[in-house]
């Protein structure tokens, strides 16, 4: 057994999350914002961190072969995904991957879309490169999102080159089915759109929920669409930078990693070694926080239920991260963050993040001990109680 209850003092350690809270916020606030939590690691990958530390060169590293043999091994009992060596490609983040991407097979001007609210470097991302950014909005179904699949046809149809998928999605928590996929599979097959899917949230899964990895849908996604996931979400080494694509189309990964190549980007020691100890060592580790999110998500529903019910949520089928709106209060977008600042002083991401669907909304971090948890929602209620 793990102790995720335990809390870990951060403060001190040049932690964005809670050494720069009063820089982003203004002034000292419980920080449940950034996607970083607050457990300690895996024991086994402190071990090895310290361990290899302990060496007195740190030249340059290559990937050893236990690191692509746990990548492969991870993937295909926890996702059902067979790959191969080759197929692999390490870079240092995920956002990092969207931007090689979009180098290698897009041009200036080309149209990129994206299922908002979504994730936000996704958009910046984009526009950054000079892609048009193209949005379509998941359509509420009561507390449940989907894609608007009629909306997605339109705009592809105006030319669309690029689709960023975020599997699971952040921050609306859904876990994309295997029919949901394949749908968007044949859609961006018929027009000839490529398809990126973001896995970065896939090991965080719970409530009966299984992540589908965008490569086990059919050969026609192999053959359109690719992936990047990362340890990093999973074992909460967002520091370390690492990350990796999944291509499994020859030409693809060959224009990309060509990509990749003219920059000379890639990734340290410590990553390579902290990927293949968590992916070897980390199953159980993952089992038991999966288990404890759960908990916590759960927690936070129930509370908002019965003592806030003006703020409507819902437990999530993946990540950490929980959506709260906060609209029936009539506030707009920055009266609800800094209510939530200076009276219940509480870190909070804005919604409005996210996209302008994100308005009246705000996202919380539940990946850390319950006991956070528990005052951050306290704080909250007493602020809006007033």
């Amino acid at each position: 057994m793990y102790n995720f209850d335990k809390l870990v003092e951060r403060k001190g350690t040049d932690c964005i999350k809670w050494d720069m809270t009063e820089k982003v916020y203004g002034h000292d606030v419980l920080p449940m914002f950034i996607a970083d939590m607050d457990f300690e690691v895996l024991p086994e990958l402190q071990e090895a961190m310290v361990k290899r530390a302990s060496h007195p060169t740190f030249g340059y590293t290559a990937a050893s072969p236990a690191y692509f043999e746990n990548i492969i091994k991870w993937n295909k009992e926890r996702n059902g995904l067979d790959m191969v060596k080759e197929d692999i490609i390490a870079v240092p983040g995920v956002v990092t991957a969207i931007a090689f991407a979009l180098n290698a097979l897009t041009k200036d001007g080309d149209k990129v879309l994206i299922n908002t609210p979504v994730y936000n470097p996704f958009a910046s991302t984009i526009k950054g490169l000079n892609r048009e950014l193209v949005t379509s909005s998941l359509k509420c179904e009561g507390t449940h999102r989907v894609m608007d699949f009629e909306d997605m046809e339109a705009k592809m149809k105006d030319g669309v080159k690029m689709m960023i998928l975020c599997n699971p999605h952040n921050p609306i928590g859904r876990v994309w089915t295997k029919e949901e996929l394949n749908q968007l599979v044949e859609l961006c097959a018929k027009y000839n759109v490529y398809l990126f899917s973001d896995e970065i949230h896939s090991d965080i899964c719970y409530g009966g929920h299984k992540h589908c990895s965008i490569l086990t849908v059919s050969e026609k996604a192999k053959e359109i669409s690719f992936c990047a996931m990362a340890p990093s979400k999973t074992f909460n080494i967002a520091g370390l930078k690492s990350s990796m694509f999944i291509i499994q189309n020859p030409e693809i990964r060959e224009k990309i990693a060509g990509s990749i190549g003219a920059f000379h980007v890639g990734i340290d020691l410590m990553a390579y070694k902290a990927t293949e100890v968590c992916y070897g060592h980390g199953a159980k580790w993952v089992d038991e926080l999966n288990e404890y999110l759960y908990e916590n998500a759960k927690f936070v529903t129930e509370f908002c239920e019965t003592q806030l019910p003006k703020v409507k949520t819902f437990v999530p089928e993946g990540t950490y991260l929980m959506w709260l709106d906060f609209s029936e209060y009539g506030l707009t977008q920055e009266e609800l963050m800094n209510k939530l600042k200076d009276e219940a002083n509480v870190g909070l991401n804005s919604g409005a993040t996210y996209g302008d669907e994100g308005v009246g909304f705000a996202r919380l971090n539940i990946g850390c001990p319950k006991s956070m948890v528990e005052q951050a929602m306290k704080q909250i209620k007493a602020a809006f109680d007033k």
